[in-house]
């Protein structure tokens, strides 16, 4: 795949930036890319693992020094700094002394950054506007891929090709490209997420990983993953309210996601990434990061997560389209997948089954169950709607060809080129 993708959510996210921007997020998720080919800027900086700092401009090593009195020097100059954690510990103060004179793009991945940044004490709190930049938006991806793609293989591919490294490498359908990625490409996903974990403390580290493979394994609570971590003795006591500043610092790096459930006194925790799930949930269930897997255990277990993915990608989606909160419902018998919050109020319930066939017998159990939301919109989302053995009363049904429909509508704007 060699086209370039168009993140224009993103681009209408970055308008409104103002003079001194800080983009923060995970690995690989393009932070780099989308700001040297989608912003204005005059000067870009990278700075190397040993401190060394590359002018762009002509690719010459320059500094410290000289990158200090260039950002000084003249203040209608938009410069740009990649990977600025790497500079001395006084870069920070020279931040809040001129913090006001400057006109500057400051880009990380690193965990213990935006934990210091985002701390009350932080030097350069309130200088700097924030920009995370996570994986490519779901409206965006679907439209993009649609003259690539078409109905289940649209859908599957949009769920996965929010990572952008992972386009140039897909040379066919996901169902078997996913895996056999996930199989050759495995120190590239214990990078990705071990590189934003580089400057944590030896434990600190251990007890984010314990977190992202419970996740992965089923725990979606705090409480469930804090029994977890202290089964491990990874924390000193069985207490939730230990591990909620892992939570917090997890979201607000891009690499988890907080799922409210309206009708319990908790929420679930799920990771952002499909492919992070998919390599956390291996390593949880068979030692994946240690062990040697076949790549026809590696396609069974995608494709027993395939659906759950794909009712997050929805979920997420039609949550940006109508501009509610996302949730879901737990009932002792029965999930509600897709739930939207307009404040506390109920307004749509939706129901995503991502198989070929579906029994009358099921369809009368979703009717019902849906049947319970009075005033919300209900709606039944298939590949293809030929695979209902009749139409449901009051329910809405969806295939993929609604959903990008949908989409566009919304959108209206090309995501390609």
């Amino acid at each position: 795949m060699e086209k370039i993708l168009i993140r224009n959510i993103d681009i209408d996210r970055w308008r409104k930036t103002g003079r001194r921007v800080l983009v923060y997020g995970r690995r690989k998720v393009g932070k780099s890319f989308f700001v040297k080919n989608f912003t204005k800027w005059d000067r870009y900086f990278f700075v190397k693992r040993d401190g060394g700092i590359i002018d762009l401009g002509d690719g010459r090593e320059v500094s410290y020094e000289y990158l200090k009195d260039i950002l000084l020097r003249d203040p209608r100059e938009k410069i740009v700094i990649d990977e600025f954690h790497r500079l001395p510990e006084d870069f920070l103060d020279l931040l809040h002394a001129y913090g006001e004179k400057l006109n500057l793009v400051l880009i990380t991945s690193t965990l213990w950054l935006a934990q210091r940044i985002f701390s009350e004490d932080s030097p350069i709190l309130g200088i700097f506007q924030r920009f995370k930049m996570e994986l490519i938006d779901e409206r965006d991806i679907l439209v993009g891929l649609s003259d690539m793609f078409s109905g289940r293989k649209l859908i599957e591919a949009a769920v996965y090709l929010r990572e952008p490294w992972l386009i140039p490498m897909i040379q066919g359908e996901v169902r078997t490209e996913i895996p056999r990625i996930i199989y050759e490409e495995k120190d590239t996903v214990e990078r990705l997420v071990g590189e934003v974990f580089r400057e944590e403390e030896r434990s600190l580290k251990k007890s984010y990983i314990a977190i992202l493979n419970a996740v992965s394994s089923g725990k979606r609570r705090s409480g469930e993953l804090s029994s977890h971590l202290y089964s491990r003795r990874i924390i000193p006591r069985d207490d939730p309210s230990i591990i909620q500043g892992h939570l917090r610092t997890l979201v607000n790096i891009g690499l988890l996601e907080k799922l409210k459930i309206p009708n319990r006194r908790f929420d679930q925790y799920l990771h952002k990434s499909p492919v992070t799930d998919l390599y956390f949930y291996l390593d949880s269930k068979y030692g994946f990061s240690e062990l040697e897997i076949p790549l026809r255990s590696i396609e069974k277990v995608f494709q027993e997560l395939l659906p759950r993915h794909v009712e997050q990608y929805l979920r997420n989606l039609l949550s940006k389209i109508y501009g509610m909160t996302p949730a879901k419902i737990i009932e002792s018998g029965y999930d509600v997948d897709i739930v939207l919050l307009d404040l506390q109020r109920i307004k749509l319930v939706g129901e995503v089954k991502w198989r070929k066939d579906i029994e009358r017998k099921e369809l009368r159990k979703i009717e019902a169950i849906l049947s319970g939301f009075k005033g919300a919109k209900r709606i039944l989302i298939v590949p293809e709607k030929t695979s209902l053995p009749y139409t449901p009363e009051d329910i809405e049904v969806w295939d993929v060809e609604d959903i990008l429909e949908i989409t566009r509508s919304h959108l209206k704007a090309p995501a390609f080129v």
